[in-house]
């Protein structure tokens, strides 16, 4: 019996289930000192990736914001859940957020 076979088999004694169903969730905020600019991100299930998205408070970004949760809950095959943070996000680096606008010259 090799260790994952043992573990499985002690996880199934302990009467748990050997996989846990994890959710991710999406926080949206607003951008500090911007207009209908906004700022999604999410961590990973093992926590070792962070996911973020820019995006605009217009069609495009909606579908942007849509097609990014769906990119999640299809590769990680888990339940997807967004919530609105009631405080803005402070980007630290305005050269990130100028690169994330699309404002740089080349």
């Amino acid at each position: 019996m090799n260790d994952i076979e043992r573990l499985i088999s002690h996880l199934a004694k302990a009467k748990k289930p050997h996989r846990k169903e994890l959710s991710m969730t999406v926080t949206i905020g607003r951008i500090e000192n911007a207009e209908h600019e906004y700022f999604a991100y999410t961590k990973s299930i093992c926590g070792k990736a962070t996911y973020f998205l820019y995006f605009c408070d217009d069609i495009f970004g909606a579908v942007v914001l849509h097609n990014f949760v769906e990119m999640l809950r299809r590769f990680f095959e888990k339940d997807v859940h967004v919530k609105l943070q009631d405080t803005t996000v402070q980007l630290k680096n305005e050269y990130l957020l100028s690169i994330l606008r699309g404002e740089l010259e080349n």
